[in-house]
């Protein structure tokens, strides 16, 4: 990784050569907004001022001439004001640094960081009891990005969905199927008042019946009724099931389906509130247990059994994140949409009040979703049943369209989905501009295999052996399309330790529009038509791109088609 390594040896360096004893964590190495400052730039000399009571320029110049100078991969140094120190790397390195895309292949880009470690990611966990929305569309999509990336550095990676298959959500919705399962075998009891809405439900008992037609009807003092404790357990397996479709439908899958109910199996409820009580995590008030989260970090405390001998969700969160650390996760990763703000405290509490080491433990709040088309947001109306949801979305734009999109922003800022953008075959569609750069350099490929250049055996042609530090840069966008390529890993890197998987689809649309430059300005093939000859330099150099465009699409599961 070029940026992290620069970074290491600059930190290396400074300590050893001015002794400096105080923490340099802000100490930053990354490329400046104007490229006219060099390929990269550092704070360095700022962030010394602050415990060597010096001139940060003064500094600066010292590190300039003293460190920094002295670097292999480094050709030319400027500082500025107010002690930025901006540097370029030498051609020659860049070029020797592009072997690496060819020794490692599809494993360009990986890296050993997480290796030992295990990491468990949980999201979308919506609860079985309608379609999935549009937020958890992102969500899907961020955290099945993520866990390939975390794949990527090293770490054994468990993607999980919880299923809240236990309470009086799940009781309601059993209930309104129940209604809609007799009405279809000639009984009408009538819908329940603030049900679920029908044609949700309706859907998910027509494949109950589907699948075990009249299993689950019973004949009680006399009439027709459903055999409430199989088919509520029915009933919710047919909608994970139909959750699990929608997910797959853009790609998203879960190694684990873990279900709520089985928290309270084996008295494991009552075992667990034992050991709070002698906590004193714990109390009674009212005649309800509540839990001592004001004494950790939230605002109030909160009910953990209500006055009815039942548990509330919060309960649940408490066991189930024992059963994860319990597990033995090196780090353990919530992904909340951003109704969900307040579990944040909660959590946090929780890990204090039992003793477990908070920096396990990541929460990413995700925040909201608007659906825009024509300019105007999509009207979605829960209360009727009438929701533009997740599937409808998959269906309409497709899933390549629905990954990139929901991966393209920072997940803590609200977004609009513009479905007419997303549908589009032009430059402004940023999928199909990341997408159409791919699909360029494979018709520059078959164009090849037709003309059969005199300097090119296409068909046998390998990138293996070749050795990119005798390549040439004959202008500046082939040496910025190299520079990029090589700050792959640390785009992975970076994308692993942010938990942020939209330095990804930011670096392919920046290496795709590199690349388009490149493809609109140069010509790999010259001379006329009979005897076209190749620039091998170049042709070497968009078969690199390929490879990279492939790795990183591949991250965020969205495809490298070979034309559009």
């Amino acid at each position: 990784m070029i940026i992290a390594g620069l970074r290491e040896e600059i930190l290396k360096t400074v300590k050893n050569h001015i002794n400096v004893e105080a923490s340099l964590s802000k100490l930053i190495v990354e490329e400046p907004n104007n490229e006219k400052f060099g390929d990269f730039s550092t704070n360095a000399a700022m962030i010394l001022a602050r415990f060597l009571k010096k001139n940060p320029m003064d500094i600066a110049g010292e590190l300039e001439k003293e460190i920094i100078s002295k670097f292999d991969r480094i050709e030319s140094i400027s500082v500025v004001k107010p002690g930025f120190i901006n540097f370029n790397l030498k051609d020659a390195f860049i070029k020797k640094s592009l072997g690496g895309i060819i020794a490692e292949g599809e494993k360009f880009g990986f890296n050993n960081s997480g290796k030992g470690k295990s990491v468990q990611l949980e999201y979308v966990s919506s609860n079985p009891t309608g379609k999935l929305h549009i937020g958890h569309g992102r969500w899907g999509a961020l955290g099945d990005s993520l866990a390939n990336i975390y794949e990527a550095s090293g770490y054994k990676v468990c993607r999980e969905y919880y299923v809240n298959d236990y309470g009086s959500q799940i009781e309601k919705f059993s209930e309104c199927a129940g209604c809609i399962y007799l009405k279809r075998f000639g009984r009408d009891t009538g819908y329940p008042l603030e049900g679920y809405p029908e044609e949700t439900v309706s859907m998910a008992v027509d494949r109950l019946i589907e699948k075990h037609n009249d299993r689950f009807l019973i004949i009680k003092d006399g009439e027709k009724a459903v055999d409430i404790e199989a088919f509520r357990k029915e009933i919710v397996r047919i909608m994970v099931s139909y959750i699990s479709e929608t997910l797959s439908l853009m790609g998203v899958k879960f190694d684990s389906w873990f279900y709520e109910s089985s928290l309270y199996k084996n008295s494991n409820f009552d075992k667990v509130m034992e050991d709070l009580k002698k906590r004193d995590a714990v109390y009674y008030k009212d005649d309800a247990l509540w839990f001592r989260a004001s004494r950790y970090v939230d605002d109030s405390d909160r009910v953990l059994v209500r006055r009815d001998g039942n548990p509330t969700y919060f309960a649940s969160d408490i066991i189930y994140l024992i059963n994860k650390i319990k597990r033995g996760y090196d780090s353990i990763i919530y992904i909340l949409g951003a109704d969900h703000h307040g579990y944040v405290d909660r959590l946090v509490a929780i890990v204090r009040a039992l003793g477990f080491e908070e920096d396990k433990m990541v929460i990413l709040i995700g925040q909201l979703v608007k659906i825009v088309s024509k300019g105007r947001a999509v009207k979605m109306s829960r209360r009727k049943g009438q929701i533009y949801s997740l599937r409808d979305l998959i269906q309409e734009v497709g899933k390549d369209a629905v990954r990139y999109f929901f991966s393209m922003s920072s997940f803590d800022t609200p977004m609009d989905f513009d479905i007419d953008l997303a549908k589009q075959k032009s430059n402004q569609n940023p999928v199909f501009y990341v997408q159409y750069a791919h699909a360029r350099i494979e018709s520059i490929i078959k164009k090849l295999k037709e003309v059969v250049p005199d300097n090119l055996d296409i068909n046998n042609f390998s990138l293996d052996g070749v050795d990119t530090s005798k390549l040439s840069f004959k202008n500046e966008s082939e040496r910025k399309l190299a520079k990029i390529l090589i700050l792959y890993p640390d785009m992975v890197n970076m994308s692993r330790r942010n938990n942020a998987p939209h330095i990804v689809t930011q670096y392919l649309y920046r290496l795709a529009s590199e690349f388009h430059y490149f493809y609109n300005n140069y010509k790999v093939m010259n001379g006329n038509s009979d005897k076209p000859e190749v620039d091998m330099d170049r042709f070497v150099l968009i078969m690199l791109v390929r490879q990279v465009l492939e790795n990183a699409l591949k991250l965020l599961d969205i495809s490298a088609p070979e034309k559009m």
